[in-house]
């Protein structure tokens, strides 16, 4: 996580990496909530923020490619994919805020 600065104001991010499926879902406007496990990781990175919480910044895989999304509520429940049986912690998200896509000429400099 990271405060962003930007008009005098202070975003608490959370940076997320998403598989190329999910996060193209999202750019496709079919994925509104993010998934998490029910783990110690995800409790003390996202449940025990849920109130200071303001945007997600994802990225697709493991490359440079993001988009940013505010984050209106993280609550805990269940996922209604198939398979997803448990409960989950989950983010509510808002409309795509900024869209990065980095050209291989541009991560080269």
């Amino acid at each position: 996580m990271s405060a962003a600065n930007g008009d005098n104001v202070d975003l608490l991010v959370v940076h997320l990496v998403l598989t190329y499926h999910w996060f193209d879902e999202m750019l496709a406007g079919r994925k509104h909530i993010e998934y998490r496990a029910m783990t110690p990781h995800w409790r003390r990175l996202l449940w025990d923020r849920r109130d200071r919480i303001d945007a997600a910044r994802f990225s697709r895989g493991y490359t440079a490619t993001t988009i940013m999304r505010p984050v209106y509520t993280i609550d805990a429940g269940r996922c209604p994919y198939h398979g997803w049986d448990r409960r989950y912690y989950r983010l509510h998200l808002g409309p795509i805020l900024h869209n990065v896509e980095r050209t291989r000429s541009e991560r080269q400099t």
